[in-house]
């Protein structure tokens, strides 16, 4: 019981949730409630906050230490595996493998198959969901 309590506390914490729970949390204060000024501060807070955490630059500056800390490897050691963490995907037939991967998930591959490249003797390990599998030729 406390694992999945700890689940569900940890996954509102997350950015959105949490953004969404205050703006509710808002529009309570709001209707149901004479703390109408404090609801609406709450809620413009937290659409601001969601508009600012949702701008391209204002993300890249907030990843920008993990980056720093953990560069795209270019070492010359060879390596024994390359891992490629999943980011969704769907499936339909008639599109092009790439296209039905979703999200950070082309970059990833991508990447994936260039360090493969650079170390061939290196085995691929891809992580997500159990999905079909799509053959791809990889040219040596």
């Amino acid at each position: 019981m406390f694992f999945a309590l700890k689940k569900w506390i940890g996954a509102m914490l997350l950015p959105l949730p949490l953004l969404l729970s205050l703006m509710a949390a808002g529009l309570l204060l709001l209707w149901f409630s004479r703390w109408q000024k404090s609801g609406k501060i709450l809620i413009s807070a937290s659409w601001l906050l969601l508009l600012l955490l949702s701008l391209q630059p204002i993300a890249d500056r907030l990843l920008l230490p993990l980056e720093r800390q953990y560069p795209t490897w270019n070492g010359t050691e060879p390596v024994d595996y390359i891992v490629v963490l999943g980011g969704g995907y769907t499936y339909n037939p008639n599109w092009a493998p790439s296209s039905n991967l979703l999200n950070n998930s082309l970059p990833r591959v991508t990447e994936g198959v260039r360090q493969w490249r650079r170390y061939p003797q290196a085995k691929m390990i891809f992580t997500g969901a159990a999905a079909g599998l799509i053959a791809v030729a990889m040219p040596a």
